[in-house]
């Protein structure tokens, strides 16, 4: 059903200052926006902007309430699957028991068609199916960066063994292992359909208001180290010199979140 991850979409209270981030952190190009009426990504309106790097790309959002914005300045706010046939999608996802946040999909500015979930059928987090048009605006594609693809969203749970089993069972998910999390805790990687899902159980729960919160970003990439240096020539820090190996055998490397407006982002090299 979802082929692959199209974009990660962030909240912002100031869009011209992440498209910079972006512009000049991974080299991306602007690929379209504008202005958006109050609905579903934007209970109060605002204005949004796409931008693209390597094989990746990004939605920023600007609330015209800036109020509901948590206090960085970059802030994880949905993931959109692709799926070939939307319509298609929504009857499959609809017999496993999920809701839609409207009533039909609607076109964005580059014309992709795209349908928000329900948030009370996701564990309270947003996401929505993409049908990309039959013929794509290739602005920005293989600019930049050479990020492959997003391998992953990764999520805060509160429960892992609950959270794996809600993927194994909504989305036919295979448990591909885990172990203990670089922040501590413990955590698992889930593969549905052509995508990954990294899940974190924090040290403690306590503080979590909701079963799933948005935690970062998986961009893959061909040589770490090469990647490492365009960002660090462009003023983004790294946690430290050299990636370490998780335990599904990815090599990830962090940006420092200082250097990436609040938001946790990593470099993937993929096992061979």
């Amino acid at each position: 059903m979802f082929e692959r991850i199209q974009h990660i979409g962030y909240l912002t209270p100031d869009l011209d200052e992440a498209i910079a981030w972006f512009e000049k952190s991974f080299g991306a190009v602007k690929a379209g926006g504008g202005p958006l009426a109050p609905g579903v990504a934007l209970p109060t309106g605002g204005r949004n902007a796409y931008v693209r790097f390597g094989h990746a790309e990004a939605e920023l959002l600007e609330p015209s309430d800036k109020s509901t914005i948590p206090g960085d300045p970059l802030t994880m706010h949905h993931v959109g699957y692709v799926v070939t046939d939307i319509n298609k999608a929504i009857n499959d996802l609809s017999a496993k028991g999920f809701k839609f946040a409207a009533d039909k999909p609607n076109t964005n500015v580059l014309g992709h068609q795209l349908l928000y979930l329900d948030r009370t059928t996701t564990n309270g987090v947003n996401l929505h199916i993409t049908q990309l048009p039959g013929q794509m605006d290739e602005t920005g594609i293989g600019a930049g960066i050479e990020v492959e693809k997003i391998i992953h969203a990764g999520y805060r749970v509160k429960n892992l063994e609950e959270a794996i089993k809600w993927y194994i069972d909504k989305f036919d998910g295979t448990h591909l292992g885990g172990g203990p999390s670089r922040t501590g805790g413990r955590n698992a990687f889930v593969n549905f359909y052509n995508v990954q899902v990294e899940l974190i159980e924090p040290p403690d729960t306590g503080a979590m208001s909701q079963d799933h919160t948005m935690d970062h970003v998986g961009y893959v990439v061909d040589n770490i180290s090469t990647c490492m240096g365009e960002c660090q020539a462009h003023g983004v820090k790294f946690v430290s010199d050299t990636p370490n190996t998780n335990g599904v055998g990815q090599q990830v490397m962090y940006l420092e979140t200082e250097s990436s407006l609040g938001s946790r982002m990593h470099l993937t090299r993929l096992p061979d």
